[in-house]
């Protein structure tokens, strides 16, 4: 049996944000400690910028995925984050379509978390520009510029 909390149908905005945003906050810790290791990491001189993708949850499914880009004229090179964030609730996305976009809303939730935590983890002085979006517009569509370099 699985401990994995299922939201109900019919839950206000405000309270699946909350949900979520706490369930998140339970992993900042680890997600800082993780972008920290990544910002001490030498990376190739050619690497002028990166882009952090979050990628939706389309299915409810409580997965989240978030890949970091470094940007080279010889090729991407791909880092993932906060694999371990495999449990948030499940949800009917279904249920939902009619008021708002339940895959758009975690991923900004997801934006929101992973630019705090980047943040705290010292990133905004990167040497490199690093900004982060919803995976293939999934969200409002706004970027959060993760570094003063943007």
């Amino acid at each position: 049996m699985s401990k994995q909390k299922r939201l109900p149908n019919g839950m206000p905005i405000n309270s699946i944000k909350n949900v979520y945003i706490n369930e998140l906050e339970r992993h900042s810790n680890q997600l800082i400690g993780e972008i920290k290791l990544f910002l001490v990491e030498q990376i190739p001189s050619d690497v002028t910028k990166a882009t952090v993708e979050v990628f939706p949850d389309e299915y409810g499914d409580g997965y989240i995925s978030i890949g970091l880009y470094l940007d080279s004229p010889n090729g991407a090179k791909h880092v993932a984050f906060a694999e371990y964030v495999n449990d948030l609730p499940l949800i009917d996305v279904q249920s939902y379509e009619e008021e708002f976009s339940i895959p758009d809303l975690v991923v900004d939730y997801v934006k929101q978390w992973f630019s705090e935590c980047w943040w705290k983890a010292c990133g905004w002085d990167y040497n490199i520009s690093v900004e982060l979006y919803g995976h293939e517009g999934f969200g409002n569509g706004n970027s959060i510029k993760l570094t003063r370099n943007c």
